[in-house]
């Protein structure tokens, strides 16, 4: 289609979620005509924020890494970027709550060194989870380096699967990569793809 077939075109975007905000500043970008029709008084689809009394609550992205470079694309092109800023190296308090001796913090931190070593530090001193599932953690972190994200046989199984053959535990699981993967993934191990999970791991 020619430039100026495009910005003589018109088209008509169903749904204010992020999808269809993303389509429709990608086509007014390429010149064309866009009506978006949204039935809520509100864009942002499942991302919104709403009040019961005294509490602020907000659903949608929490967590975003360097790797999901559409939403910042979104951010950047509404001029959101600024409340959603990037730590300059990841660094993730974690509180255990279901101990009978108390909560205890710990920190998921990342340092200096190469993928997957860069983690090494930090899953070191990380207090929820034993030295041998520690071992275990480290064994399936170099495996997932060892997998192509675009490899397409990667969609034929979920994350916790692949996790399990590859010797993590439930409580790793739950202590470790669904605490991650929830929060960039939306899904726990057992409902994420092993595609999606070996990218942004």
């Amino acid at each position: 289609m020619s430039d100026e077939s495009l910005r003589s075109s018109r088209a008509v975007v169903v749904g204010g979620g992020l999808a269809g905000i993303t389509t429709a500043l990608r086509l007014a970008d390429a010149g064309v005509g866009v009506t978006l029709l949204e039935g809520r008084p509100r864009l942002g689809g499942l991302a919104f924020s709403f009040r019961r009394g005294e509490l602020s609550v907000d659903n949608g992205q929490h967590v975003y890494l360097r790797c999901c470079t559409g939403y910042r694309w979104f951010l950047d092109r509404i001029g959101g970027a600024r409340l959603a800023p990037l730590q300059d190296r990841l660094d993730v308090p974690v509180l255990d709550v279901g101990r009978a001796a108390g909560p205890r913090l710990g920190r998921l931190r990342r340092n200096g060194l190469p993928v997957p070593l860069h983690l090494a530090a930090g899953l070191a001193a990380y207090p929820h989870l034993s030295l041998a599932e520690k071992a275990s953690v480290g064994r399936a972190a170099l495996a997932l380096g060892r997998l192509d994200p675009a490899d397409p046989a990667l969609d034929g199984i979920d994350f916790g699967t692949w996790l399990g053959r590859h010797g993590q535990s439930p409580r790793t699981i739950e202590a470790l990569w669904d605490l991650v993967g929830v929060a960039t993934l939306n899904a726990t191990a057992e409902n994420a793809s092993m595609a999606l999970a070996a990218m942004v791991f």
